[in-house]
């Protein structure tokens, strides 16, 4: 216990407030090429962008000469175990992954509202070093996707109508969600051995994002087939998360998309067919020992077939990004970590990794994982960019991520909130 709290001291900084930080001569990227120039952090905030700075007297300098400097990387999608929430140690212990990958700001969804003042305090100005968390109060139907367990049966505000719809969100506001995720698509992925599971209408659906939109906050929702997008993107919302698998999409929804303004969260990582599943070196390296133990066991028999269903749903899901890429429609990076096989940190710059292997630009991906995750949270303004006035959330790499995506896993320094994390004392939470 005596070395897990001094390694959670060295995870928890000064405050931002006191921190002045220099960062000289990185590549900074900026969504479309990564010019040389200075970058000043006082407190939480980046305050200058230039060729050349004058380190004030106090600063602290960053030699990043040959580095890449990134915006804080986001992962839209996770569920976290509720055991992580009960210290200080277990949350600095369960977020430890996303922060060492140069993730600095999650989506949790495994959360209800009666949990977020507890977490907010473990996360607090002096409480454990931890990505920006999201939290989300969920809603679904009687019987719904996110209903299954005990647990998430719990967790799960239920309606059925616009009525119920109105009441569980002024039940749900006054804990101060950071936004609302809907289950709202019912079908279970073709699967013979699944049958599908209630969705929610769109009268019910709208009623919900009209009263987080009245309140600024976001509505996502869990979205697998092109009519349930359809309805999602007539109800408002401002992304569907999970890939569209059933059909490939169409005009139709295209327009929608557009003219609602709406988001795409395809979370390919928790999608992609595990039994012949292939790593990089640098994802192997990144894995706790028993995440290894567990693709080592995998990968030493022999591969499984992937069952027909599986295929012609996995193929569908990137051609959809494909279109809906080409089409112009906003893409961010989430993943559904938490899921079996889909790890912390990890399965986010594997999701980056793909999108390219989709035809995106490094550029277009590190864009996806970044100023485009900030607006979609409603949140752009703030952070998501390297410039004067936004969040001091940042990643230092290696190499030139914004040219050769692979560069990306080469983790030097990570800030959040102006804050940099001890990256030694992480690796060692995470090989443990």
């Amino acid at each position: 216990m005596k070395w897990l709290l001094a390694l959670l001291a060295a995870l928890t900084a000064l405050p931002a407030e006191a921190q002045i930080v220099l960062i000289q001569g990185a590549r900074v990227f900026d969504g479309h090429k990564a010019p040389v120039r200075d970058v000043l952090v006082r407190g939480d905030r980046i305050v200058a962008v230039r060729r050349k700075v004058k380190p004030p007297a106090d600063a602290r300098i960053v030699d990043a000469r040959g580095l890449t400097l990134l915006p804080g990387l986001h992962d839209l999608h996770i569920h976290t175990p509720s055991e992580a929430f009960a210290s200080r140690e277990a949350i600095a212990d369960g977020y430890a992954a996303y922060l060492a990958s140069g993730i600095t700001s999650v989506n949790e969804y495994s959360v209800a509202g009666p949990m977020l003042a507890g977490i907010r305090a473990l996360t607090g100005p002096d409480g454990a070093q931890v990505p920006h968390l999201q939290l989300a109060i969920r809603l679904g139907v009687p019987g719904g996707h996110g209903t299954e367990s005990d647990f998430t049966n719990g967790i799960t505000l239920q309606v059925t109508n616009p009525a119920e719809a109105h009441a569980a969100m002024a039940r749900a506001l006054p804990y101060r969600p950071n936004l609302i995720k809907v289950f709202a698509d019912g079908w279970r992925y073709d699967d013979p051995e699944r049958g599908n599971r209630a969705s929610m209408n769109e009268p019910t659906l709208a009623a919900i994002v009209a009263d987080a939109h009245r309140t600024g906050i976001p509505v996502v929702t869990h979205t697998v087939t092109l009519a349930g997008a359809k309805i999602a993107a007539r109800a408002g919302v401002d992304a569907v998360v999970h890939g569209i698998g059933d059909a490939l999409v169409d005009g139709e929804l295209i327009r929608l998309m557009k003219r609602h303004r709406m988001a795409y969260v395809p979370t390919l990582a928790v999608y992609e067919p595990q039994q012949d599943r292939a790593m990089l070196p640098e994802e192997w390296r990144i894995l706790r020992p028993r995440q290894r133990a567990r693709e080592e066991e995998r990968r030493a028999k022999p591969a499984a077939e992937v069952p027909p269903y599986v295929a012609r749903r996995w193929e569908i899901m990137r051609e959809n990004v494909r279109r809906l890429h080409n089409a112009g429609i906003p893409i961010g990076v989430g993943t559904d970590t938490g899921i079996g096989g889909v790890y912390p940190g990890w399965a986010a710059l594997r999701e980056i990794r793909m999108l390219v292997e989709l035809g995106f630009t490094p550029n277009e991906a590190l864009t996806a994982a970044t100023a485009t995750a900030a607006r979609i949270l409603r949140q752009g303004r703030g952070h998501g960019r390297i410039k004067p006035g936004q969040r001091a959330d940042l990643v230092l790499t290696g190499g030139k991520p914004d040219e050769r995506i692979a560069d990306l896993y080469d983790v030097r320094h990570v800030f959040v909130s102006g804050r940099e994390v001890d990256l030694v004392a992480l690796r060692a939470m995470i090989a443990r």
